[in-house]
């Protein structure tokens, strides 16, 4: 059986009973899937992304001047949880755990002031940033704290990582001698007030003993390393990674193109269909 159509003088296709077919409609607007042809349509944008990444990349690069590094080895030698000498002291306490004991010191080692104190020794450029940067603080083995700085070269390296472990002790030294004079003191009336308080005796003399030594004995500096020379990832690994990077960001760049086209054109045959048809009969009449 066919059916009569009417031409609108507008070009739009009617039906003898005045009703208009249904457009067709393609079944990969309406999933909105896309597909590997559809991402194809778009290779110039891929092509595009994808050199302007290996260009980034290449100028990234440049003339690459080598770098050196150089690790302090720093012993944490913590004191026991249930010691009552050192109460009210910044001297290392046992949390029980190990990894965690020098993890919380590795953190208050890298911090502004420590950067700031080193950038100040140190003299020249050197900016508290510009330490932060070129200055890592790990927890190594068991009990160890490593100070790895970087510098372009051998000397810079350690002279980098040795002040500023130097300078992190020293910092921690003028908190800690304060409240060591503080504990002093307080075990001094104890001891005057009663002349027969052994223990009070036994912490007076092992307070004073740290105090006079001036360093601090859960924290020190074992050794400095060599410098060494800091190997890089070859300049092809790094090019060939931004070509990746490039082309990824392409495909994904036509998929949402490509996802935005076709939803306006299901829109803009939906908003066809809804519209009424002004060739008929019905519409005429009124």
């Amino acid at each position: 059986m066919t059916t009569d159509l009417h031409r609108h003088p507008l070009g739009t296709s009617t039906a003898s009973d005045g009703k208009r077919p249904e457009a067709p409609h393609d079944s990969g607007a309406r999933s909105g899937a896309v597909g590997i042809r559809d991402v194809v349509r778009w290779w110039p944008l891929v092509v595009l992304t994808t050199l302007a990444a290996v260009v980034a990349s290449v100028v990234a690069l440049g003339p690459r001047a080598p770098s050196y590094s150089s690790t302090v080895r720093m012993p944490v030698t913590p004191l026991a949880q249930s010691d009552e000498t050192f109460l009210g002291t910044s001297l290392v306490r046992d949390a029980g755990d190990a990894n965690r004991t020098s993890s919380t010191v590795a953190r208050l080692l890298d911090s502004h002031r420590v950067a700031l104190g080193t950038a100040q020794s140190l003299g020249g450029r050197w900016t508290p940033g510009s330490v932060r940067s070129a200055v890592d603080v790990t927890v190594g083995e068991t009990n160890l704290i490593e100070v790895t700085a970087r510098g372009a070269d051998p000397d810079q390296a350690v002279r980098l990582a040795r002040t500023f472990a130097q300078t992190a002790l020293k910092d921690r030294w003028q908190t800690i001698s304060a409240q060591l004079d503080r504990r002093i003191a307080f075990a001094t009336r104890n001891t005057a007030a009663d002349p027969n308080a052994g223990e009070e005796s036994r912490r007076l003399q092992l307070l004073n003993f740290v105090r006079e030594s001036g360093t601090d004995p859960t924290l020190s500096i074992d050794s400095i390393s060599p410098a060494v020379r800091v190997k890089e990832m070859p300049a092809a690994v790094m090019i060939g990674l931004a070509a990746g990077g490039g082309m990824f960001l392409g495909v994904l760049g036509a998929v949402g193109i490509e996802r935005i086209r076709r939803r306006a054109q299901s829109d803009a045959v939906a908003t066809a269909s809804r519209e009424p048809d002004v060739s008929s009969p019905e519409i005429i009449g009124k």
